[in-house]
């Protein structure tokens, strides 16, 4: 198995580079826009790989990170989820992000990516649940209580955690935070 490529990037197209490693072999390796936009041709890369074999074909998937490479895998362990939704999945956000949205139970997040429907996003939440690290621990009991309840009162999880880094340490008083988030939501 193809673990990892270093080379040049030859070429790039909407979802896909050519790395051409020192030997001479190019290989063509479907990744996110994140990658592409950060590698012009001409540029060094090293990519984490995940290469899925089929019947009449072998295709090489390409990642920055461990986190990256391990949420795809996980993502393509799904049912009905394949290595192309995978990678839309991580087109749509950070991994962190979209885990959050997995602990949050957003489905929402994940039915605008194309191929994706209400069912399989709703799949992807309830079999990655409790594989995925939600990063819980890094909000804090005060944020941890204030995500709580907000989320009692209706608002998405992933949207209550995006708001949380603007909310000033200040606000010692729960009701205050709650109030100041209450107001960054509604804009």
């Amino acid at each position: 198995m193809i673990g990892s490529i270093q080379g040049t990037v030859k070429s790039a197209g909407i979802d896909w580079l050519l790395v051409q490693t020192e030997g001479g072999v190019g290989y063509k390796i479907s990744t996110t826009h994140a990658v592409i936009a950060s590698y012009p041709v001409g540029s060094t890369i090293e990519l984490l790989t995940y290469l899925v074999v089929r019947e009449d074909q072998l295709s090489l998937y390409g990642f920055m990170s461990e986190a990256e490479q391990t949420f795809f895998t996980q993502l393509v362990g799904v049912s009905g989820v394949g290595p192309r939704s995978a990678l839309g999945v991580l087109n749509a956000g950070k991994v962190s992000e979209l885990q959050s949205a997995i602990g949050g139970g957003d489905v929402a997040i994940f039915t605008t990516i194309s191929g994706i429907g209400k069912k399989t996003a709703e799949r992807i939440i309830v079999e990655l649940k409790n594989k995925v690290e939600i990063s819980n621990s890094k909000l804090g009991d005060q944020a941890h209580d204030l995500l709580t309840a907000l989320v009692s009162l209706g608002y998405n999880a992933y949207e209550v955690k995006r708001v949380l880094p603007d909310i000033p340490r200040e606000l010692a008083a729960t009701e205050d935070r709650i109030k100041y988030a209450l107001k960054l939501l509604g804009k």
